[in-house]
């Protein structure tokens, strides 16, 4: 009976690696008009909306803390008649408190590309589309929180992300691709 205890034991413990996955959909609205006026903002749509997903590497350093590497991308429906995306990569720092039952809160911040499309008339049935075009650099940090539970291996998760975007402001700054998701976090320790 004490075996089977400690290796019960063994085995929810908590792991020093954690590899995982986020997706969201945009809460609010990205106001992408900001950038140029021949873009339209963009507005929550359920899965037509602007969304985002990520891929993230985390090492326990202390009891409550991981530190590690994340990636952040961010699209909207290309059938729209204003698209945008971004990519973004930076380190991460999350805290977190609970076992079974987790709490976790965090920042990730790096540096990102941000480019947005706006169509002239209808899309063609095919080839190239005419339209206003912006593209642009800069920096992003992101508070996180994530609601989750861990079993045995794996961690699944409710989580909300600001994501706050700083840049060039020669042609209006890149602000207002600024933005929140919420969205289904899962990982796996190693």
């Amino acid at each position: 009976m004490a075996g089977a205890a400690s290796q019960a034991t063994a085995q929810d413990r908590d792991r020093k690696y954690v590899v995982g996955i986020r997706s969201a959909l945009i809460t609010g609205t990205m106001e992408v008009s900001g950038v140029d006026p021949a873009f339209d903002d963009l507005a929550a749509d359920g899965l037509t909306g602007p969304h985002m997903s990520g891929f993230f590497f985390l090492v326990k350093v202390r009891p409550h803390v991981r530190i590690g590497v994340e990636t952040l991308v961010s699209n909207s429906d290309q059938e729209a008649a204003t698209t945008m995306n971004y990519q973004a990569a930076g380190p991460v720092v999350e805290l977190s408190y609970g076992d079974s039952w987790f709490v976790s809160g965090g920042v990730h911040a790096g540096g990102l590309i941000v480019n947005a499309m706006a169509r002239q008339g209808a899309a063609p049935s095919e080839g190239a589309t005419a339209g206003s075009y912006f593209k642009g650099n800069g920096f992003f940090v992101a508070p996180t929180v994530d609601i989750g539970y861990r079993f045995r291996r794996s961690e699944v998760g409710l989580f909300a992300k600001r994501v706050n975007i700083l840049g060039e402001k020669e042609r209006g700054g890149i602000s207002d691709f600024s933005s929140t998701f919420v969205g289904l976090r899962f990982a796996v320790g190693l």
